[in-house]
């Protein structure tokens, strides 16, 4: 069988994501089609507009099977994110991995001669890791994506075959949409009403979750419980962001007072989600694929693959540290958003007939 993942975000859900999956059906011809999606935050440590779920439904507008990568496992560095991702995919027998990129050129992407050790260095003089990497490589965001998937699979050794989709529409990190019909999500966050015109009619854009809400939550997180014991939050970053925290009467006044030469936004917003949910260092091991939706084909698979993999339907306390974090984020999101998280994360599956 031809099966084939991609590792999405969705925040939000475009027309350009539409466009890929689209492609990716047309141009790959699998039997199944299978989205690896972050849930509640993503790799840059951004909030999702959307539930994991929600997103989920519009990926089966297009795809089969939709499996989670939970929030603990995305909320990391590109090549982190990138080994959890590729690792999903790998455990449900993928043999291909589409991923949008600028050059489309498979042979540049194997090719790109990137030292990690000059990577290292720069990111130990606090830079950013955009910034790190332009000043080893000029390399646009989506191929340096791809680079970290196609070493995921090698250093693995995965039996996987990557594969590249021509990314179209304005550039990754445009705020102001040049294009008439893709955009980049980053414009759309800066601009929530340009859901309207470059997504697609089924994507809400109605009752999104923002940061601003968690705020006073953090508050009372940073300054009055001890503060995790975590790698994320060396370096002082634990003190500044307290400090920090004291100061800003909001989440955007904190990124503004708390973002410097040392301490990137990235990595600040990262130690955001690591203080908000009190994540502690844990094993890495995580042998489950937490299943969010399928259609027909979709379930088809999920029972010939059900004797050699892990699979589950629901959350449920005590199985990993992994999704124990992801039933305390869908609890206070419930709390804070007055969400159905929890009660999301707790029911079977989207089935599309």
């Amino acid at each position: 069988m031809k099966i084939v993942g991609t590792i999405c975000e969705y925040n939000p859900f475009h027309n350009g994501h539409l466009y890929s999956l689209q492609k990716i059906k047309d141009e790959a011809k699998p039997d199944v089609l299978i989205v690896c999606l972050s849930t509640y935050f993503t790799m840059r440590g951004d909030l999702s507009l959307h539930s994991p779920f929600l997103k989920a439904s519009y990926a089966l507008s297009v795809a089969d099977l939709v499996v989670a990568l939970p929030s603990v496992l995305a909320v990391n560095s590109a090549s982190i994110f990138a080994n959890n991702a590729v690792r999903e995919l790998a455990k449900l027998g993928v043999n291909e991995i589409y991923c949008g990129s600028e050059s489309a050129n498979l042979d540049y992407i194997k090719n790109i001669n990137f030292s990690e050790d000059k990577l290292k260095e720069q990111l130990s003089l606090h830079k950013s890791y955009k910034k790190a990497t332009s000043n080893i490589i000029d390399i646009a965001p989506n191929d340096l994506l791809a680079y970290t998937y196609y070493q995921a699979i090698i250093n693995n050794n995965y039996p996987i075959e990557l594969k590249l989709i021509k990314r179209i529409g304005d550039k990754h990190d445009y705020i102001l949409p040049e294009d008439n019909q893709y955009t980049s999500s980053t414009a759309i966050r800066q601009n929530l009403s340009l859901i309207q015109n470059y997504c697609p009619n089924f994507v809400s854009s109605q009752n999104l979750f923002h940061y601003e809400k968690f705020y006073p939550f953090f508050q009372f997180q940073i300054i009055n419980n001890p503060l995790p014991q975590h790698p994320i939050l060396a370096n002082g970053l634990d003190k500044h962001l307290k400090k920090s925290a004291k100061d800003a009467n909001s989440f955007a006044e904190l990124l503004k007072y708390a973002t410097n030469s040392y301490f990137t936004t990235t990595k600040i917003k990262r130690a955001i989600f690591y203080l908000l949910f009190n994540v502690n260092p844990f094993s890495n091991y995580y042998p489950y694929s937490r299943v969010l939706g399928f259609n027909s084909r979709g379930q088809n698979y999920l029972r010939q693959i059900k004797k050699q993999s892990k699979i589950i339907t629901n959350n449920k306390m005590d199985l990993s540290p992994i999704l124990d974090y992801e039933l305390k984020i869908a609890s206070i999101f419930d709390l804070i958003f007055a969400s159905h998280c929890l009660s999301d994360e707790l029911k079977e599956p989207i089935i599309i007939k």
